[in-house]
């Protein structure tokens, strides 16, 4: 990887990706031999206590100038691909409707119906977008209320069935690990609203010593998951963001469906302290 210290941020999102995965190996390395540092200090010479101590140092602020590039690659994305695109398509709808209202006034009922609820599905994505910087719902309760929250508010919407249920050990999670599930189970429930045409939602979340894992299962109608690369991961989907998000905590996430038959996210983040 090279000297932790170089401050130059790659601009390339899979440089970026490789870079974390080096620097969190590495550092991973530093806290071990720090922690034998601290526990035997005597074997160690003063100049290798130092050393070592600030190479550790330097690689964990190296780790939060990746993290942070590597976030803010991420939040463009996310606003590129989903509401500034709804917002020029939304342009262009209403240049439509103005030529309709001037050839066919009648029409225009209709296609006023179909614009306000996009316009709804633009405002309901830009309140994700801002989920994703940091929950609010997280702010004045545990995750595990939010969770509960977010598929209340989520059938009341939508008129579908959600429920939540939790299983595994009664544990705090860390917050950052608080704001990675939430934001998976608000995107994939977004999903289902926008495409799966699903009528249940069972959200199961299991918290264990070294983890978490996330299910998020609708019965609608699915899609094939072959078809979908990750390299060109439709915006609609939100693939990518998850699986962004898993494994940046350490974690993984898996996606099954087949047409007619549901969906199934799956995620699973590490538990860390």
């Amino acid at each position: 990887m090279g000297n932790p210290n170089v401050s130059t941020v790659s601009d390339d999102p899979a440089t970026l990706t490789s870079e974390l995965a080096a620097v969190d190996e590495q550092l991973a390395e530093a806290r071990v031999i720090r922690r034998h540092l601290v526990r035997n200090p005597e074997r160690f010479s003063a100049e290798e206590r130092e050393a070592a101590l600030e190479r550790a140092d330097q690689l964990a602020q190296r780790r939060v100038e990746l993290a942070v590039q590597s976030e803010r690659h991420r939040i463009a994305r996310d606003l590129h691909d989903g509401p500034l695109q709804a917002l020029s398509n939304l342009v262009l709808e209403a240049e439509v409707m103005e030529r309709l209202l001037q050839r066919d006034p009648d029409r225009v009922a209709g296609e006023l119906a179909d614009f306000k609820n996009v316009v709804r599905e633009v405002v309901a994505d830009v309140r994700r977008q801002l989920a994703a910087l940091g929950p609010a719902a997280l702010e004045t309760e545990d995750l595990v209320p939010a969770l509960r929250r977010l598929a209340e508010d989520w059938q009341r919407d939508t008129g579908a069935e959600c429920r939540v249920r939790v299983a595994g050990e009664e544990r705090p999670v860390p917050p950052g690990l608080q704001q990675v599930i939430y934001w998976i189970a608000a995107e994939a429930l977004s999903n289902v609203r926008r495409h799966a045409d699903a009528r249940r939602v069972a959200i199961d979340l299991e918290i264990r010593g070294d983890g978490a894992r996330i299910r998020i299962r609708d019965d609608g109608k699915g899609f094939d998951v072959t078809a979908v690369a990750p390299a060109e991961d439709p915006p609609r989907l939100g693939l990518l963001g998850m699986r962004e998000r898993a494994l940046g905590a350490g974690g993984n996430l898996e996606v099954r469906s087949r047409p007619g038959a549901g969906t199934l996210v799956e995620a699973e983040v590490a538990m860390v302290g």
